[in-house]
């Protein structure tokens, strides 16, 4: 990979899924209420959504090429929990969910009703869904660890605090809806541009030195 190309994927890949999520309904006191209306944009985000968990990951996996320390290893382990738990919360949560409200919708009002409780009761599950539950727990702090354990891994690698403190707020991504959710996006793609210019910086001082 092109040093042009792999930038363009670690900035690129966090600036896009933030556009995205732009567009995540705010939701309301009921699944079906909340979000029957807007339907069409919970399905947009959550299927997109799907195809970003692996490539955020794979940001993060990116920038902690060459590093090799305790907290690297625990980041790079959090993100496994990230993409196994996050990714079957989102199915459940998101596309699922996105599914029978669509279908909820073209129903009598009368049938409407038996469906947006299935509904609820699915986003309550204490497997797969909210408000606590073992995916979302572990795919959360997959993600929160994860991000957490690379900020002090690249500081402990000579790092600015610039890019230690934008690493930790990206850990705030688990948190996806706007605004928090892409302003954390923002705060990635920001720090992979100074990870990659210091990197740049340091690789002719290295060849020279040979």
């Amino acid at each position: 990979m092109t040093r042009v190309l792999r930038l363009t994927f670690l900035v690129a890949t966090p600036l896009v899924l933030a556009v995205v999520l732009w567009f995540h309904p705010p939701g309301g006191e009921t699944v079906y209420e909340g979000v029957r209306d807007d339907v069409g944009e919970w399905l947009f985000v959550h299927t997109a959504f799907l195809f970003f968990i692996p490539l955020i990951a794979g940001v993060v996996y990116l920038l902690l090429d060459g590093i090799e320390s305790r907290t690297a290893t625990v980041s790079r382990i959090g993100l496994v929990f990230f993409l196994v738990f996050y990714t079957a919360y989102e199915v459940t949560v998101g596309l699922v969910s996105g599914v029978l409200i669509d279908y909820a919708n073209g129903l009598p009002a009368a049938e409407q009703t038996a469906v947006a409780d299935a509904i609820e009761h699915l986003n309550h599950d204490d497997v797969l869904a909210d408000p606590i539950s073992v995916a979302l727990f572990l795919g959360f702090f997959g993600w929160v660890v994860a991000l957490i354990a690379a900020a002090v891994a690249f500081r402990r690698s000579g790092f600015g605090w610039g890019v230690t403190i934008l690493v930790g707020i990206a850990a705030l991504f688990a948190i996806h809806p706007p605004p928090v959710g892409p302003a954390a996006l923002v705060c990635l793609a920001v720090a992979a541009v100074l990870i990659e210019r210091a990197r740049a910086r340091k690789a002719p001082a290295a060849t020279a030195s040979v």
